[in-house]
């Protein structure tokens, strides 16, 4: 991890190398074009120099060179002011005097000290934490061996230790991603019961998850003052303890937004790339605005980055084509310019764009900014395309999801598998052990299905306890396989209520395309089956007749 890190650090620091390295001719080129305008009032390349300075003026400020940055920012207001007065001798002059403070800058800039790109290989390197690792310590054997097979389901390896020394001797080189410990409170034991691995978890943010007999304010105290971050009680809630795992090591963590940048100038482009990079997120750099129409639906993004003075189409312009599109009227444009006159923002916001950041900005104002908004703009369309519940996509996205993989499976001749899922005797389990109840078996089916399911496979929630699976590039009888696994997996889940255990199960059918080569013959194939499979006795897979050899 720290490795990545210095490399993602190298790779903003080669970035900053490169415009450094351009500054000169940059410069020499503004020089030139103002050599000509200033003779030639009106001449249309006094468009290119304000464009030229302006980019400079923004770029500079964005790779740390806040004393450029400002130089060129007042040389472009005089620009502006001399376009008006051309004749003005004591601008031409303010102008030319303000170009060799900038020359004199590019040549400080040039000969400061190179930054390091991190910490010396002479550092000690931090201990590795395995991602998916569970450190549980567990007397009782047997219930160990429950909750290491329980948790194995959602995809953690499990490690089993019966005492703390044995546990801590194991955690030299490497950390697990949390510790489940089994606390017996004897004699107010439990403030000592894990002192020696408590320094070590603090040191490195490792997620310590209690597991006790006991629901007293002292017990649930003593685990919070020796660095519990979860405390659960027996018989445990197998549901309760994954949603609390996934949480602390932050192991299903969401997508990473993604990010379409359009800037004409190509290092500022990448710049920004990187920084939204490094903090997780997916970019893809344009400095074309007319390849936007066939960009667009390929990225699919989340919010567009938009420079607002490009030479062939400014960003008003560009965000008012996009605007067309009824596919993007909702989608966050926001707009980077060293423009800080408000009703020029506002314009500009009035036609297309949703928000305005000045350039220069800092690495840490551009990804808030970003983070803030790509978040707000998930949560939106979340609210429209997923259930509440679960998190898993609707009945109408997953239709309309279906369609298009369809689609796709017939122009790549490639096998496409539809299933349709029904937790068994669901209105049974909700009279007897409550609502609530069965909402945490909905929920553990789905997390269950979006854990051992592939990137490419689309999981929905078809309504009720019903469930749909998208599963492209796959033969029926793969999937038979697939689903069935899932199925045995899901029947081996334990679920609680006021101190009883119980499992649930499921019965699937499979439809593939082809033979079915539209959404509504495939999802009624699907469901074929499914009958099928009730009828038959519940807890199984069936193929729908037509994809059975």
């Amino acid at each position: 991890m720290a490795s990545t890190a210095l490399k993602k650090n190298a790779k903003l620091l080669a970035l900053k190398k490169a415009y450094m390295d351009q500054l000169p001719d940059r410069l020499a080129q503004i020089q030139s074009q103002w050599q000509t305008v200033q003779h030639n009032p009106g001449d249309e390349r006094y468009e290119e120099l304000y464009r030229a300075v302006h980019s400079l003026a923004g770029s500079a400020g964005t790779f740390g060179f806040m004393r450029l940055s400002q130089l060129c920012r007042e040389t472009e207001l005089q620009l502006k002011q001399w376009n008006t007065q051309p004749q003005d001798i004591d601008l031409v002059s303010r102008i030319d005097h303000l170009l060799q403070q900038v020359k004199a800058g590019i040549v400080e800039v040039s000969i400061a000290p190179a930054e390091e790109a991190g910490p010396s290989s002479d550092s000690p390197a931090p201990l590795a934490i395995a991602e998916r690792k569970i450190c549980v310590l567990e007397e009782d054997a047997e219930f160990a061996e429950e909750i290491s097979k329980q948790l194995q389901h959602f995809g953690y390896e499990v490690v089993v230790y019966s005492d703390c020394r044995q546990a801590t001797a194991s955690a030299e080189t490497t950390l697990p991603a949390a510790v489940i410990l089994d606390v017996q409170y004897q004699n107010d034991s439990a403030a000592d019961a894990f002192a020696e691995r408590k320094k070590l978890l603090q040191e490195n943010n490792i997620p310590l998850v209690y597991l006790s007999s006991h629901n007293d304010w002292q017990s649930r105290l003593a685990a919070v003052r020796t660095g519990g971050q979860a405390y659960l009680t027996k018989p445990v809630d197998i549901t309760a303890l994954i949603e609390h795992l996934d949480q602390l090591t932050g192991r299903h963590q969401q997508d990473p937004y993604r990010i379409l940048i359009v800037e004409d100038t190509e290092l500022l482009a990448h710049h920004y790339a990187g920084v939204l990079q490094n903090a997780g997120m997916e970019t893809c750099v344009l400095t074309d605005p007319s390849k936007l129409l066939d960009k667009l639906p390929e990225f699919k993004p989340e919010l567009i980055l938009m420079d607002l003075y490009m030479p062939e189409c400014s960003g008003v312009e560009a965000a008012q084509v996009i605007r067309q599109l009824s596919n993007y009227d909702s989608l966050p444009i926001v707009y980077l310019s060293t423009e800080n006159a408000l009703d020029r923002q506002l314009s500009a916001m009035g036609r297309g764009g949703d928000d305005f950041l000045q350039k220069p900005i800092s690495d840490n104002h551009l990804l808030a900014a970003v983070s803030i908004r790509a978040q707000r703009f998930r949560a939106l369309n979340s609210l429209m395309s997923r259930d509440s519940l679960t998190g898993l996509l609707n009945h109408i996205n997953i239709k309309l999801n279906l369609e298009s993989e369809i689609a796709r499976t017939a122009r790549n001749h490639r096998p496409l598998s539809f299933v349709m899922l029904d937790i068994d005797h669901f209105k049974s389990i909700n009279d007897t052990y409550g609502h609530p109840v069965g909402d945490q078996i909905i929920k553990s089916l789905a997390r269950l299905l979006t854990d051992r399911l592939r990137k490419s496979d689309v999981v929905g929630r078809y309504g009720g306890e019903e469930f749909a699976l998208i599963l492209p590039d796959t033969e029926a009888h793969m999937a038979l396989g697939v689903v069935n696994q899932l199925r045995e997996d899901f029947s081996d889940l334990l679920h609680t209520h006021q101190g009883r255990e119980f499992n649930a199960t499921f019965s699937a059918g499979i439809a593939a395309s082809p033979p079915h080569s539209d959404v509504d013959t495939l999802i009624s194939a699907a469901d074929e089956a499914l009958y099928a499979a009730k009828h038959g006795g519940r807890d199984q897979v069936t193929l729908h007749q037509s994809n059975k050899s």
